[in-house]
């Protein structure tokens, strides 16, 4: 400490010595003119000079400059704007940069410190990377960053440096959000549409954040367009999405609300429940809300305001009515879990020097399973009910100060206030006259924090500063100093070297237990015997930027020691409903993480990009798992290499094209087996015996490597009609279909079963390892079209042109209607593969079907065409075998090709009555067969569909289908649709 304060001393004489008559301070803003919207990293720079800063999370800047002089402001995409400084005074300016259509690219550079430890993405970035779902994903372009990994196939949760998936903090406009993702982890929370900037800090956290040891990801949202009411409309093959931006009833005041919504939930429950005899239903859903108002009654105070809402939910039914014996049965089971989110922001500019950002927040995030049972006869009816909860509350408050000292002398401070309630297991169960006790848990997390941003000799930039922590529960208290230490020194032009050191620690756990699409994620407070996670961490990096800064080249290496960790004990499966929760926790663990990250990339020209590569090693070791030996961490990765490139063919199209290398993630081996006796005896009265897996060290093998190419394609155009802009985004996940591991697991060519005899050869029991792999090759599509007011107006307009159209069309209506004599091509593919949910094979195949489909219009609401089809099949069925009185799985892979004869009949051409529609909707009738296994099976499939033609000839369609196909089940498909016309009946295209 005296250190320290002894270099603080030096920096205040340096500054002062620096400052002198004839220079001021000009603080502000800096936004966006059309719409107001803060612009975050805006570079404001005294021309001629090397002096210059960027602007914050708020868009807020200040700078001391020499006067009179002229300071120079740039964003990307955004026209320069150059404004003279001749004031006699410090003060507050508002800028508004106008949006640039440049022709000729334009780069401004100017001597500074660049960040370390830190990625960011640009929103626009962002959405060009491919992913499944075809719309922009947060965590997928993350993933793609040095340092920053996903923990399965498909997965949108994160794994920074070595960290697990718990120790990230995400940050929802400086508000804490619990839980990230939806669709079992497939798909980020956070909407695209409503976000302005993302910053994610790996290492050298800023004291002003704590609370996590991996990562912090700052994620601000946009403010709604002050000056014009408009939005966006965005379906995709996984969710529908809406957005409506605009000024609000007060002055200075605007709005922007967002909504998300997953389409398939009926049908999915409509098709179950007519498979499988009417007795079993399923459905599942997602759907999240966005809203924000912002209000700036003056140039010094602007105050918003957020929510945020968001739930997946899963649920089954199942009613059996056995008439034979008047017996009926219905259950029904459902899983939710979501956050609820609210806060209030108010920033103030209290002077040129210093600026305020105050908020209280609400967040909570729940998971429950609730089931209900009900048997009854002629007689009597049993009922049984039961639910399981796990709720997290946190009630926070934030202040937090900027203060420009001196022209090379900043100061950020504040103080952070968190109450949280956690209840880790609520029980309720129907049957109990006395129900469990809730086991609710609370504690506080308080914290101040300094730090100072200093210059000397504008070569060395730092950052040095403290956060106290103060942690309280239940007689349980913890108090922590945190220091951290950032150092850039620029010893040339544009190339720097950074040095890092952090301590931070985490008071709440998270504890993840099995699972499948439901979420598995219980969060625990620290206590007496579940102690505070800590970390201590080093980093050192050089940055380099070449030729005016077209090139950027970055080079990082970390080490991360981590203490006091905690995970769920070896044995059990999960702790949801358990009173003894906190006895199955093992705690007490640590582990180390280092590696070295190496980044290039490309910022200029029709092609840019960036290639990352990370070596890397992460290890655990708890005193009662792997016999109290240390082992490789579940989600190591050894190697990992990414690539993005992204062209612009030209003003419409532009090509994104990624590609993932990774080493195979760690499992554990099977070493040996031997025989165990059965305890329970069987009908004759004879022990049986059962063989038992002996497997190796933890993690000391590896699965096969893991790599994908993804390819995404953006077309931007616009309406007919209106002339809306309009985006098209086509991608490919997994482009050459690579059988990625999802898991390994050992098993037999037959089952294990029980045995009444000790005469059991293992030998002659062959073991195999098993691979499961969930996403091969998915094609995915979303249509995106933006609206305003001004368009909206026009709507009358647009309307008597469409009235006079379809009178013109009338009387050139030849009689037959846009079905008959076309010709029709489709290309699909499966969204929902055919599931017999009877069964629970939810694997029952390899979820993917490519279909080829031609049709012919024979008539005015009749067309009719041959149908082929291609599936590769995983089929797995118990079978008991009479000779070995064992039960048997039987397991095997097989191309299986289907043809069918259709018949569709057409829907609108009753409706409406015209030569020409972009819209199709029609039912159809399938009859024909499937070929595996060298024999032929019979097959039919009924069913609805709709296409859409947004131009003459292409569009896209989607169908619901109920079949025999594999056994009774449905599904979901789609893909392009193509339709060609005989000009002898069609003259008008």
């Amino acid at each position: 400490m005296k250190k320290i304060t002894i270099l603080l001393i030096c920096i205040i004489v340096v500054s002062v010595s620096t400052f002198s008559q004839g220079k001021l301070r000009i603080s502000g803003f800096v936004k966006e003119k059309e719409t107001g919207e803060v612009l975050i990293g805006a570079n404001i720079i005294q021309t001629e000079t090397s002096n210059g800063v960027a602007s914050d999370e708020n868009g807020f800047f200040s700078i001391i400059v020499e006067t009179p002089s002229e300071i120079q402001i740039s964003f990307i995409g955004y026209a320069t704007k150059t404004i003279k400084i001749d004031y006699n005074k410090d003060t507050l300016v508002q800028i508004y940069l106008e949006k640039g259509n440049q022709l000729n690219e334009v780069i401004v550079s100017s001597e500074g410190s660049p960040k370390f430890n830190v990625t960011k993405l640009g929103i626009n970035e962002l959405s060009l990377i491919p992913s499944l779902s075809g719309k922009a994903d947060i965590a997928k372009g993350l993933q793609l960053m040095p340092g920053i990994a996903s923990p399965n196939e498909g997965s949108s949760q994160l794994l920074v440096r070595g960290g697990d998936i718990g120790q990230n903090l995400y940050l929802f406009d400086n508000v804490p959000i619990i839980h990230v993702n939806h669709l079992g982890g497939f798909i980020s929370v956070f909407n695209p549409d409503i976000i302005n900037g993302i910053e994610v800090y790996k290492g050298g956290f800023p004291s002003k954040y704590g609370g996590r040891l991996s990562s912090i990801m700052n994620i601000t949202q946009r403010e709604g367009d002050k000056s014009l009411f408009k939005g966006s409309f965005n379906i995709g093959i996984t969710d529908a999405a809406l957005t409506l931006e605009g000024p609000f009833a007060l002055k200075n005041s605007s709005f922007i609300v967002t909504a998300r919504k997953t389409m398939v939930d009926a049908l999915m429950a409509t098709f179950t429940k007519l498979s499988d005899a009417n007795d079993f239903t399923v459905m599942y859903g997602f759907h999240d809300f966005n809203g924000k108002l912002s209000w700036k009654p003056n140039t010094k105070n602007s105050f918003n305001l957020n929510f945020y809402q968001g739930d997946d939910y899963l649920h089954h039914w199942v009613k059996l009515d056995e008439s034979y014996i008047d017996l009926t049965t219905k259950a029904h089971s459902g899983i939710n879990w979501g956050n609820w989110l609210g806060s209030f922001k108010w920033n103030r500019v209290i002077s040129s020097k210093l600026f305020m950002t105050t908020s209280i927040s609400y967040t909570r995030y729940r998971l429950r399973n609730k089931s209900n049972f009900e048997i009854s006869d002629t007689s009597q009816t049993i009922t049984y009910s039961e639910k399981l909860q796990a709720i997290v509350q946190d009630y926070s408050f934030r202040s937090a100060f900027q203060y420009k000292l001196l022209k090379n002398w900043a100061i950020d401070f504040g103080l952070q206030s968190s109450y949280f309630i956690h209840s880790p297991s609520i029980v309720y169960k129907s049957d109990l006259d006395v129900q469990p006790l809730a086991n609710t848990i609370h504690s506080s997390e308080s914290a101040i924090y300094l730090e100072n941003n200093f210059c000397l000799f504008n070569k060395i930039y730092a950052n040095i500063g403290a956060r106290y922590v103060h942690y309280y529960t239940n007689g349980f208290q913890d108090l922590k100093l945190e220091p951290r230490v950032n150092l850039n020194y620029n010893f040339y032009k544009n190339q720097t070297i950074n040095f890092s050191y952090m301590n931070v620690n985490q008071f709440s756990h998270l504890i993840f237990t099995t699972g499948d699409i439901m979420n598995n994620e219980l969060w625990v407070p620290s206590n007496s015997s579940i102690k505070p996670a800590g970390s201590n961490q080093y980093s050192i990096g050089w940055h380099g930027e070449f030729l005016e800064n077209r090139y950027l080249f970055e080079v990082n290496a970390y080490y991360k020691e981590l203490y006091n960790l905690a995970t769920i004990k070896e044995g059990y499966s999960g702790i949801l409903g358990d009173e003894n929760w906190q006895n199955k926790i093992e705690s007490g663990g640590s582990g180390t993480a280092r590696g070295l990250e190496f980044l290039f990339r490309k910022n200029a020209g029709r092609i840019k990009g960036f290639a990352s590569y990370t070596l890397s090693n992460s290890t655990r070791q708890y005193d009662n798992i792997n016999n109290g030996e240390e082992f490789l961490f579940d989600f190591d990765r050894l190697h990992s290499l990414s690539l993005s490139v992204n062209y612009d063919i030209n003003d419409k199209l532009n090509l994104n094209v990624s590609w993932v290398y990774q080493t195979g993630l760690p499992f554990t081996p099977l070493i040996g087996r031997q025989i165990t006796p059965y305890t329970n005896e069987n009908t004759y009265g004879s022990n049986g015996y059962y063989e038992v897996f002996t497997y190796g060290d933890r993690n000391s093998d590896k699965m096969k490597d893991y790599h994908r190419l993804d390819i995404g394609l953006t077309y931007s155009t616009k309406t007919k009609r209106r002339g809306l802009p309009v985006e098209w985004t086509f991608s490919i996940y997994n482009a050459y279909n690579r059988q990625n591991p999802y898991n390994y697991f050992y098993g037999h060519d037959q089952s294990s079963g029980i045995y009444f005899n000790t005469d059991i050869n293992l030998d002659e029991r062959k073991i195999s390892l098993y691979q499961v792999s969930y996403l091969p090759i998915i094609p995915s599509f979303s249509y995106k079209v933006y609206f305003n007011e001004n368009t909206l107006k026009n709507d009358n307009k647009l309307k008597l042109a469409r009235k006079q159209k379809k009178e013109t069309e009338r009387k050139d209506f030849d009689g037959s209607s846009y079905i008959k004599n076309r010709w029709g091509i489709k290309l699909g593919y499966t969204i929902l593969a055919p599931i017999n949910f009877l069964r629970m094979r939810l694997i029952r195949h390899t979820p993917f079907v490519y279909s080829l489909e031609t049709n012919y219009g024979f008539s005015n609401y009749f067309t009719g065409g041959i149908y082929l089809g291609y599936s590769q099949i995983h089929y797995q069925y118990n079978q008991f075998n009479e000779n070995t009185q064992e039960w048997e799985d039987i397991n095997f892979n097989e191309k299986a090709f289907s043809y069918n004869a259709k018949l569709n009949f057409h829907i609108l051409p009753l409706i409406i009555k015209k030569a020409h529609s972009k819209c199709d909707l029609y039912s159809t009738l399938s009859v024909g067969g499937y070929y595996y296994i060298k024999n032929n099976y019979f097959q039919y499939n009924t069913g609805v569909g709709f296409a859409f033609y947004p131009k003459n000839h292409l569009g896209l369609y989607i169908e619901w289908n109920y079949g025999n196909y594999l056994g009774n089940s449905f599904n979901v498909c789609g893909g392009l649709a193509f339709k060609f016309y005989n000009k002898k009946y069609h003259t008008k295209l």
